[in-house]
């Protein structure tokens, strides 16, 4: 159909009007040639009936006479008509009495013999040639005594061929008056519109708007206004896209000076657009052909390679560069980039350096160990001033007891006794403060062991009544000496919220929801906090002991239980049978896992406080 149908407005227009006077000559000429064909076959029947009634009537009046001689004349003179091509008479039976010379030598054929027996009247039929003829019965005294047979010449009543000439003549007479105003009036159409084709294809191109635009408005119809609009679109395109322009150059220069990196990655890591901060992340040895490479970049790949797979964005990444002289951190997010199909198209990164807040979250964590130590110390102290008495008086009475008899012997054994709880004390305090250089499988038991050990003192005299339970496999692998400092946060707390005595709860079990694990649980019945208190216990320098605590303690524990890729969930209650429990959740994961830096799907990257 393509093919078929012309460009350009104006031969469309022009086949048009030739398809349009072409069906409507046709039409025309079928009807004339239809219309002129019933009209002469109506003349010639009439005619016909009309000549064989006279010579019917001049027959009758010859064969009551018996002239038949005459008859033949009759019938050769009516052969003269041009009219008439043969005539002649038979009797009843069809038997040739009297004929003209064309119609001597020929009888009735089939078609004739078969409507012979019906004639009772003029009759005019046609035969399967489409030849016209015409019979009717001579009459004597009412009866029929014969029959005449007319025949008309064929070509008589013809008169369609002049009609067609005439209306082809016509026809294309009407065709090239109206392509006459079509070729004036569709050039002066189609030149403006030629015009806005190239004017829009410039659009297209960018080439507009150019020394001459605007475009001229040489008509006063529909093809001016539309120029005038087109003028108008252009000017308002050449303002959007200023504008746009201009917004856009602000975006680049703020992404491109801020001081958050982003990125955008396809599915073979090729970077499509980064901004500065972002390349400066990789050295020259990282990016090849624009392709991220090397050691540092194969933490992003694999990042982003997982977010093309399932689809899903990456949140809170840290990924850290590994160098011992000056350590650098930064928090990546990745997110997919999708266009109308549901695939995913690219992979945006965005990562902002957080070398100076780790480095400042390290310093609150050692001043927290700090103030921890500071109150250790003086419990510390208390405890082993105790035994030193005991082993000084001792030793005094074993210096002047003489002989060594067996008393002696008791004195010095005990004094033994006594330094051995002050080495035990000693090496948990030590134990405490060690710090762990690599994640270990440890029990957690073990650990609860040794932070009762130093709080026990503490524990009897204060009253509290401590419940332990263990269920399951209670082994994890982590870091035991913050691990240590985590339930010695949480323990202090305890302590400090049951002043007149009460009951300490430490619970371990093996769990698998929401996937494999530990649960750890710490409760109390301590007088409880606060709504406001709950919503802001987690936060740095948050604290209601007033100048005895430093805020520190629960938010150390918060970034350790967010290290070992656990949750935590808080209840608390003022009032009538109040008390505070926290929910500990720690996932199973391998060595190797840590090592590789996998993470747990089921595993929510923020802590939940409720």
């Amino acid at each position: 159909m393509r093919r078929v149908v012309p460009r350009t407005f104006f031969a469309q227009l022009v086949l048009g009007i030739i398809l349009a006077q072409t069906l409507a000559l046709g039409g025309y000429l079928y009807y004339v040639v239809v219309s002129t064909r019933k009209t002469s076959q109506r003349n010639l029947e009439a005619r016909i009936s009309s000549q064989i009634d006279r010579l019917a009537a001049v027959s009758t009046e010859r064969i009551r006479r018996g002239d038949y001689e005459t008859l033949r004349e009759l019938l050769e003179l009516a052969e003269i008509a041009p009219s008439i091509q043969s005539s002649r008479l038979t009797d009843l039976s069809g038997n040739t009495v009297a004929a003209s010379k064309s119609g001597m030598n020929r009888d009735l054929d089939a078609e004739e013999l078969k409507i012979l027996p019906t004639v009772t009247g003029q009759h005019i039929f046609r035969t399967k040639k489409g030849q016209v003829e015409a019979v009717t019965p001579l009459l004597e005294n009412g009866k029929p005594v014969a029959l005449l047979w007319l025949e008309p010449t064929p070509s008589s009543g013809s008169a369609i061929s002049p009609i067609v000439r005439m209306a082809l003549i016509y026809g294309a007479l009407a065709l090239l008056a109206n392509l006459l105003p079509i070729f004036l009036i569709v050039r002066r159409m189609t030149r403006p519109i030629r015009t806005l084709s190239r004017a829009t294809h410039g659009v297209l191109r960018g080439t507009l708007p150019n020394p001459e635009f605007p475009l001229p408005v040489t008509v006063r119809n529909e093809a001016g206004v539309l120029t005038e609009n087109f003028n108008t679109m252009v000017r308002e395109l050449e303002e959007q896209r200023s504008g746009l322009l201009e917004t856009l150059a602000l975006l680049d220069s703020m992404l491109g000076n801020a001081p958050i990196g982003f990125a955008f990655l396809d599915a073979e890591f090729e970077i499509v657009r980064q901004n500065d901060f972002f390349s400066t992340m990789f050295s020259t040895q990282d990016v090849h052909g624009g392709i991220l490479a090397g050691s540092l970049a194969a933490e992003v790949r694999t990042r982003a390679a997982e977010v093309f797979k399932t689809g899903q964005g990456i949140r809170n990444f840290e990924l850290k560069d590994g160098r011992e002289d000056a350590p650098r951190a930064w928090l990546m997010q990745f997110y997919p980039v999708r266009t109308s199909t549901e695939n995913v198209r690219w992979v945006g990164v965005v990562c902002s350096e957080i070398t100076e807040r780790l480095k400042a979250e390290e310093t609150l964590r050692r001043t927290e160990k700090l103030a921890a130590a500071g109150r250790l110390a003086a419990s510390v102290a208390h405890e082993i001033n105790n035994p030193l008495e005991s082993v000084t008086n001792l030793l005094y009475i074993l210096r002047h007891h003489q002989p060594m008899d067996v008393s002696a012997l008791g004195f010095i054994e005990m004094a033994q006794e006594e330094l051995a709880r002050v080495a035990q004390v000693t090496q948990q305090t030590l134990r405490f403060y060690r710090q762990s250089v690599s994640r270990a499988r440890v029990d957690l038991n073990e650990i609860i062991d040794s932070v009762f050990a130093l709080y026990q003192p503490r524990l009897l005299r204060a009253n509290i009544n401590v419940v332990r339970e263990s269920r399951g496999d209670t082994s994890l692998v982590c870091f035991a000496g913050e691990m240590r400092q985590l339930l010695a946060n949480l323990i202090a707390n305890a302590l400090d919220a049951m002043p007149g005595g009460g009951a300490l709860s430490i619970r371990i079990r093996r769990t698998s929801i929401p996937s494999s694990g530990v649960l750890l649980t710490v409760a109390d019945t301590g007088h409880g906090m606060s709504e406001e208190t709950a919503r802001k216990v987690f936060e740095a320098f948050f604290t209601t002991k007033h100048a005895t605590g430093t805020g520190l303690g629960l938010w150390v524990s918060e970034e350790i239980i967010r290290k070992h890729r656990g949750s935590v969930r808080l209840r608390t209650r003022e009032g009538e049978r109040s008390g505070t429990c926290f929910f500990m959740f720690f996932p199973d994961v391998s060595e190797e896992a840590w090592s590789n830096g996998e993470r747990d799907s089921s595993t929510p990257d923020a802590v939940p406080v409720s």
